[in-house]
């Protein structure tokens, strides 16, 4: 084993003060386990030090962090996720739609339906019906919005309603109005809905003077609601309200397809049912 000249230095200085005359005080190897213990008293002196030092660091960098449970509780709002706030449902539609044909009267069912969180811009609403008597309805979270809904006539021209959301804006269809093929491949409706202050009246004299139905009469909310149904009157309101936040709903309903267990009532005399119903061929492509 190798020793240090500091070690040796301190051995020689220890045995030089012996008193003369008497044995040395210690033999070799008693001086070599002298310096071991020495080194290894130097060791654990440092090693103390560096482990000092590493606790100070320790206590440091943790007094910069919230103790206890307040760390924890700051780490459970860091995970917490970005969507986790509830959101308010919008208007819920009806599972059934009541439908009056003369002296029949008969239920439709939902059988599709479309949820939209803007109002100003056309939403086009396809689905598969299962008879003639398809119907539609459109709510919305203000009742004073305004809604066009356009689809295809008996001849393929375009047709539909408008009118203030509340006032229940949506029909329902018969054998002698539907197109021919309307059983032969999915359908679709055209909607707009435009914010309640939206200026249609400026707009619609602007486009064709806004007429009223009775001449003379000021452009009242009746002509306004006609002049909706002309397709530059909306597409100048969408350009001005497109986009505008605004909750709505469209529901479609009919008789329940064949097979299914739901009860519609009776079907009224003058129109056949889902499962007997042929529509004649030759049926026209959907407008677009």
């Amino acid at each position: 084993m190798r020793h240090t000249e500091s070690d040796l230095r301190e051995l020689l200085n220890e045995h030089g003060h012996e008193r003369a005359g008497r044995e040395p005080s210690a033999h070799l190897d008693a001086i070599v386990r002298r310096g071991r213990r020495m080194r290894r008293t130097r060791r654990a002196v440092t090693a103390g030090t560096a482990l000092a030092c590493a606790a100070v660091a320790a206590v440091g960098v943790t007094g910069l962090l919230p103790a206890g449970p307040h760390r924890a509780e700051g780490t459970a709002v860091a995970r917490r996720p970005v969507d986790s706030a509830q959101v308010t449902p919008g208007p819920e539609l009806d599972d059934t739609m009541r439908v009056v044909l003369g002296t029949k009267k008969f239920d439709l069912h939902l059988i599709h339906s479309q949820r939209f969180e803007t109002v100003g811009g056309v939403q086009k609403v396809t689905f598969t019906p299962t008879s003639v008597y398809t119907g539609e309805k459109v709510i919305c979270e203000d009742p004073r919005a305004w809604v066009v809904v356009e689809h295809r006539g008996r001849g393929g021209e375009p047709t539909g309603g408008t009118g203030r959301c509340g006032d229940g804006v949506g029909g329902h269809g018969d054998e002698l109005s539907v197109p021919s093929g309307w059983l032969k491949r999915p359908q679709y409706l055209q909607v707009w809905v435009f914010p309640a202050d939206a200026p249609v009246r400026e707009v619609a004299e602007a486009v064709n003077g806004c007429r009223p139905a009775v001449k003379g009469e000021d452009c009242d909310e009746t002509a306004q609601s006609v002049a909706l149904m002309n397709p530059e009157v909306r597409r100048r309101l969408s350009a001005i309200v497109g986009g505008r936040p605004g909750r709505w709903a469209i529901g479609v309903y009919d008789r329940p397809a064949p097979g299914t267990s739901v009860s519609t009532g009776p079907v009224p005399d003058n129109g056949p049912t889902v499962a007997t119903e042929r529509p004649a061929d030759g049926a026209s492509t959907p407008a677009g």
